[in-house]
């Protein structure tokens, strides 16, 4: 029943009785223990590895470097890797999804930003494969929605209270090779055809998330076609926010 001051709890009686609002924090324990999320350090030799798994894979590693990003309008505070591609149990995963996420807080004057970084390697990609790799992004950033509201920056104890925190999404697509097949090229309506072919390789991306019939991402490709499977790509932190 509820109470006169309308601040109604709710308790968790399997197995034992836990307050709801403890139970996130568990939640988050939990997928840390699991190695699904995990909090990385800024120390300036710090780096993010995000491996292709693969064996066949000629792009095989991306290294993250100068974690510890600071210009003259932001400070980065925190990091977070989300290994998508990870199979929790009880919580189902298709695979179309983007090899990680990197969650990066950008510390400005009266506001903050979470960058959410989706990264997605490949070795050779053609005109077939980009739905496939359009619907990766979509996926992707439905569940980091969904993972977005077990967030708990409004623990007073996280120091975000009454802060603004605005978020962005930005699809990386790593890549060897691009073969554009001039038969399915006439007759291809591919957003990311459109992106690769620009002189910069970046645009915006519009698809459906479970919050968005039309949702946008902005899209950056970089190509490295020296690549093979014992060349470590690494790229600072700055070149991708």
């Amino acid at each position: 029943m509820m109470s006169k001051s309308n601040k109604s709890k709710y308790f968790l009686n399997n197995p034992h009785k836990r307050d709801l609002l403890d139970l996130r924090d568990e939640v988050h324990k939990a997928l840390s223990d699991e190695e699904f999320i995990q909090e990385k350090s800024i120390a300036e030799d710090e780096i993010i590895e995000i491996k292709e798994k693969n064996k066949d894979a000629k792009l095989k590693k991306v290294f993250i470097q100068g974690l510890n990003y600071v210009d003259a309008k932001s400070t980065v505070e925190r990091i977070w890797k989300i290994d998508l591609e990870k199979r929790i149990r009880g919580i189902e995963n298709d695979r179309k999804t983007t090899e990680c996420a990197i969650l990066v807080l950008q510390k400005y004057d009266s506001s903050y930003r979470l960058n959410i970084l989706l990264i997605e390697l490949k070795s050779s990609i053609d005109n077939e494969e980009l739905p496939n790799i359009e619907e990766k992004f979509s996926c992707a950033m439905s569940r980091v929605y969904m993972l977005l509201v077990l967030n708990n920056h409004l623990n007073p104890k996280q120091g975000f209270h009454e802060k603004e925190i605005y978020i962005d999404f930005k699809g990386i697509l790593f890549y060897r090779t691009f073969s554009a097949r001039k038969k399915l090229e006439e007759n291809n309506d591919s957003q990311l055809l459109e992106i690769i072919k620009n002189d910069n390789k970046s645009g915006i991306l519009t698809c459906e998330t479970i919050l968005n019939k039309e949702d946008k991402i902005k899209i950056k490709c970089s190509c490295h076609p020296g690549i093979d499977s014992e060349t470590e790509i690494r790229i600072d932190l700055k070149d991708l926010l």
